[in-house]
């Protein structure tokens, strides 16, 4: 049984589109309650792998995969698991925030109207309040809740995407470039957000952004054309590579 101290144990892990092999021979463990960043160049695995996380790139095709993955010591891809389960348990924000054409309340539950049974009007008002505070809109929202969230404003909006996760408990948040359509202040905002939601959850980020992966990541991955190039405490990697491509690119040498 693979260490509680590890949220993901890869081992030997590969993964195509079609005839194209996406990922290669991964093989790592990613720490729990910690920020872990993928960096590397466009196109090099990160939101491929970061997707297997919760299997919805098997939404894009013909996928196959080769080796295994474990979240919190179960193996995703056992046939025993089900999808709507693992995506409740695995939670994901992308590049570009993604609020549903309704209200604010309605974003916030819409997970716990799909994934719970028998659950009351006053439990989804204390889901949304909690929620809410969780991710600092509380305050500024809570006599604005039949809203639509698309007026909101984009730092707003993937606060509110992180909201609507956190009823259905998840244990691992993945955010894949959370912060790439924000601006300057938004971008802090969500840093911030970040580095606070780690007190209670596991979080892989995907970023292109070396100085936003030293900021907020614990541990930081490096990938290069589908495979793991190296692996380490983030200011270690940064200060001290070990692996002259790590240095490269880093240095902006090259991607």
């Amino acid at each position: 049984m693979p260490s509680t101290h590890y949220v993901v144990n890869t081992n030997e892990f590969s993964f195509w589109y079609g005839n194209f092999q996406a990922l290669k021979d991964l093989s790592f463990n990613i720490s729990s309650y910690k920020i872990t960043a993928l960096i590397g160049p466009s196109g090099c695995g990160k939101s491929t792998f970061l997707k297997c996380l919760n299997r919805i790139n098997e939404r894009s095709g013909v996928v196959a995969h080769n080796g295994s993955i474990q979240v919190f010591g179960h193996d995703i891809y056992h046939p025993s698991v089900a999808l709507p389960e693992l995506r409740r348990q695995v939670g994901m924000v992308f590049q570009k925030p993604n609020p549903l054409p309704l209200s604010i309340y309605e974003n916030v539950i819409f997970g716990a109207r799909t994934h719970m049974r028998k659950v009351t009007s006053k439990d989804l008002d204390a889901m949304v309040e909690s929620a809410l505070r969780r991710v600092g809109l509380w305050d500024d929202l809570k006599n604005q809740l039949h809203r639509s969230a698309l007026s909101l404003s984009l730092e707003k909006q993937q606060r509110l995407c992180i909201a609507r996760l956190l009823p259905l408990k998840p244990k691992l948040l993945l955010l894949d470039e959370p912060c790439s359509a924000l601006d300057p202040a938004g971008i802090e905002a969500i840093e911030t957000l970040i580095k606070d939601l780690k007190k209670d959850y596991s979080i892989i980020i995907v970023t292109h952004s070396m100085s936003q992966a030293k900021r907020v990541s614990d541990e930081t991955i490096f990938m290069y054309m589908g495979e793991l190039v190296e692996m380490g405490p983030t200011q270690e990697l940064f200060t001290q590579p070990k692996e002259e491509r790590t240095a490269a690119y880093i240095e902006g040498r090259f991607g």
